[in-house]
């Protein structure tokens, strides 16, 4: 049971593109609207493609980027916070971690992607 969890929670991590289509399916059928879905799926899918990218950095270059990958998080809720300043002039704390789930699933999904590329790269030109 637990090599059963183990691999279940290893393939999510290596494959976290795979997990946002399921979970989007997931919300599509229990959602009315697509917008929903979408956004559901984002919202469970961010702590997942934080944790794939620091997997990857940790894979690619040997070491473990986990603060880093905090204070990236930090910035990104800060950058939340005065987005929801600017635009509606008070914080309301739903708001601001909604679009801070946001804000780090597209950095950390387009993070996880450029490393995934550059680990291919890395490994057809420079593995012998």
């Amino acid at each position: 049971m637990r090599s059963v969890l183990t691999f279940t929670f290893l393939l999510i991590a290596a494959l976290p593109f795979l997990f946002f289509v399921f979970t989007y399916m997931l919300f599509q059928k229990w959602t009315t609207t697509k917008k929903r879905a979408w956004r559901g799926a984002i919202h469970l899918s961010a702590l997942i493609f934080v944790l794939a990218v620091h997997l990857l950095l940790k894979a690619l270059f040997g070491n473990g980027y986990i603060g880093w990958s905090i204070v990236m998080l930090l910035s990104l809720m800060a950058l939340s916070c005065i987005i929801q300043y600017k635009t509606r002039e008070e914080l309301e704390s739903g708001k601001i971690f909604k679009g801070f789930l946001r804000l780090s699933f597209l950095t950390f999904a387009f993070t996880h992607a450029l490393l995934v590329v550059y680990g291919l790269m890395n490994y057809v030109f420079f593995s012998a």
